[in-house]
């Protein structure tokens, strides 16, 4: 997988998890469950590029 990609992946899953945590704390209450489901999906697309990186190096 090109580097760039990675990298750009990254600060993509990064903002997310950031914003999840943003939306969790800041006011107005009751968005505990948004922020945890922004949390998950900025975890999973660094997962995901971990392992089509994976993938992809060792062919």
């Amino acid at each position: 997988m090109e580097a760039v990609l990675k990298v750009i992946s990254f600060f993509i899953a990064l903002f997310m998890v950031a914003n999840g945590i943003y939306v969790m704390y800041m006011p107005p209450n009751g968005d505990e469950m948004q922020g945890i489901a922004i949390i998950m999906m900025g975890i999973f697309i660094f997962i995901a590029i971990i392992w089509i990186s994976r993938i992809q190096d060792q062919s």
